[in-house]
């Protein structure tokens, strides 16, 4: 038999099995865990990462929130204020973000006046990391109808915070953020008196 009869009985005999290894390959099962891990990895890990900066995220705004409330509401309970006593204040108010800081926050407490149209403005200010408002400036949030009463000064804190976190860069792609603003404020009336003064 010459050497082409051999090679075309060859090709016949492997024909018939071809369709058969076709069905064994579709059908082998071995190892397919193991890519779907592959696959699903990059997503397992993406979701881990986001999960952990959500929560990180959440109580640092959950901290932030507590300096705005308990600033105003220390500062109501003294019928007046230094700038020494203030930074004081805020210096403790604001280390409840370590171990958090990489910016220090900025917190802005304002007293304002209330008119009788209901019109708030500045009477004193005072900025830690910030710039104070001046005397007459317009009040820095929307002061809620409910609690003005003219003649009686409200006190208002704003806090800002830029925080970023250890997958903040990696997750920037996905959120668009290369870092999380939070900020909060806080209302609070005079407990002594109807003012509060700035010596």
């Amino acid at each position: 038999m010459t050497m082409p009869h051999k090679l075309i009985n060859r090709v016949c005999r492997f024909r018939p099995r071809a369709p058969a290894l076709a069905r064994r390959l579709f059908q082998d099962r071995s190892g397919l865990s193991g890519l779907e891990f592959a696959i699903l990895l990059p997503l397992i890990v993406m979701l881990f990462a986001a999960t952990l900066d959500l929560g990180e995220v959440l109580m640092v705004n959950r901290r932030v929130n507590q300096i705005a409330a308990t600033t105003s509401d220390i500062v109501t309970q003294e019928p007046d204020w230094s700038n020494q006593q203030l930074k004081t204040l805020l210096e403790g108010s604001t280390s409840i973000l370590e171990p958090f800081v990489a910016d220090p926050a900025t917190v802005l407490v304002s007293v304002l006046d209330i008119d009788s149209k209901g019109q708030a403005t500045v009477n004193w200010s005072y900025g830690y990391n910030t710039t104070a408002l001046s005397a007459g400036a317009q009040s820095p949030v929307d002061i809620p109808s409910t609690i003005k009463e003219p003649g009686v000064q409200i006190v208002v804190t704003v806090v800002n915070f830029e925080m970023t976190t250890t997958f903040t860069s990696l997750l920037s792609k996905v959120t668009g953020l290369d870092s999380y603003q939070l900020s909060s404020n806080a209302f609070a009336r005079p407990r002594v008196g109807d003012t509060v003064e700035h010596k």
